[in-house]
């Protein structure tokens, strides 16, 4: 087994490292290892040309400005909307369920890849901590694989462990993981949560997507009993709903007593919560998103969204007027999931209008023509103004029904464009 090399911080040079043509990727979102993405930044212009793949990020280590690299990734979503703000040419418009597969294959090559781990223990492994995503498919391919040394991470359970014979180079840089505090709830967000919360059943799998709308469903869901978790992300909601007892994932037909996400996306509370509890897993997305997974839930109910919902129930979650600033990400995953499940439900969960009231986001048509999820997989769309139900509706019907959860103030002119639609 070979023993990967111990490099000072001060001595990684990223110039020395980085080949012509390669691809570097990282940890994503939380799991970010900032301490080498900022070094990468700080070194790049130094380097031959090469793509860095970024599918998530909600930091601004790395820099759209190096002339001599291409950014590749999922979506816009988080900070990244940065990197394509003169354009999605280099957007990949793929299911999270289908990137370890894209990375094992070669077709999205993974040559260099940097992560952050806490460790060793007493094995002398590493763990990923705070997310895995697709880290293993990626550092399987690797030509290289630098680790940054973080004891600020939490140990956590699941697919997280990296064996230290996949790691060619420890960079110990301690520094405080990436947070993401729940974005305020006001009283258009919680009413929708009440709204949604009403669909889910006691007993139920939950899937929760990312913003202030899902958190607040979680606060939502207090009279709710037997509740498991089978999610993307696992937020400071979930760790609120284990401790209190709601969620106990008892009633899960796989993984029962344990909340399965594949990273965690919230504040050092969650993540002393998550250090060392087997009820938390950290799953590759091989596992999350895997449709043979999922269909062995029944009960199981996904709660995502929406940039804009058009009359036939088609689902834009990734452009608003032109600009990319959201992902494919998991949402077709776990929709089809849901529909598919025995007493299960999928639920889009969006205001009505964006945050200047000025634009409703129950449309006549998609502003873009980007469907995210097709009409087929509608069944339910929630806002603060109510639930429409669309499941074996006729477009007509839906029309009608997705109608009366707009804005009051818009309802006219979706009314009128209706006639020519349906």
């Amino acid at each position: 087994m070979k023993t990967p090399a111990l490099i000072a911080p001060e001595a990684l040079d990223f110039a020395q490292l980085i080949r012509a043509g390669e691809t570097v990727g990282w940890a994503e979102a939380t799991a970010e290892p900032v301490f080498l993405t900022r070094r990468l930044n700080a070194q790049a212009d130094s380097c031959p040309h090469f793509r860095v793949f970024c599918p998530l990020t909600f930091s601004d280590s790395f820099s759209a400005a190096h002339r001599n690299v291409t950014v590749t990734a999922l979506g816009g979503a988080g900070a990244g909307r940065r990197f394509f703000a003169d354009g999605a040419e280099n957007v990949i418009p793929a299911n999270i369920s289908d990137i370890c597969g894209l990375v094992a294959s070669g077709r999205l090559p993974m040559d260099v890849v940097l992560l952050q781990a806490s460790g060793p223990d007493d094995a002398g492994r590493y763990n990923a901590g705070l997310g895995i995503e697709h880290l293993h498919a990626a550092i399987g391919q690797a030509r290289l694989v630098i680790t940054q040394i973080n004891p600020e991470l939490p140990w956590t359970c699941g697919d997280t462990v990296i064996d230290p014979g996949l790691i060619d180079m420890l960079v110990p840089a301690r520094e405080p993981p990436i947070e993401l505090p729940a974005r305020p709830r006001g009283p258009i967000e919680c009413s929708i949560a009440d709204h949604v919360a009403s669909l889910i059943p006691d007993c139920a799998t939950i899937e929760l997507g990312l913003g202030a709308v899902p958190e607040a469903v979680t606060r939502a869901l207090s009279a709710k009993r037997g509740l498991g978790v089978h999610s993307g992300a696992i937020g400071d909601g979930i760790a609120d709903l284990m401790q209190a007892g709601i969620v106990d994932n008892r009633h899960k037909e796989i993984d029962p007593g344990v909340t399965v996400g594949t990273m965690l996306m919230g504040t050092r509370r969650l993540y002393r919560f998550a250090d060392r509890n087997p009820a938390i897993q950290i799953r590759a997305t091989s596992y999350t998103h895997d449709a043979l997974v999922l269909g062995q839930f029944r009960r199981f109910v996904a709660i995502n969204g929406a940039l804009e919902v058009d009359l036939t129930g088609q689902v834009n979650a990734e452009t608003a007027r032109g600009r990319h600033i959201g992902a494919v990400g998991g949402q077709m995953d776990f929709i089809r999931a849901a529909n598919r499940a025995a007493g299960g439900r999928s639920i889009i969960a969006l205001q009505s209008t964006n945050r200047d009231r000025t634009r409703s986001r129950i449309v006549a048509k998609l502003t873009d023509a980007v469907v995210t999820t097709p009409r087929a997989e509608a069944d339910c769309v929630v806002t603060e103004h109510g639930i429409a139900d669309l499941r074996g509706r006729t477009l007509g019907e839906r029309a009608r029904a997705l109608i009366a959860i707009s804005d009051p103030g818009f309802r006219a002119e979706l009314e009128r464009a209706s006639d020519t639609l349906v």
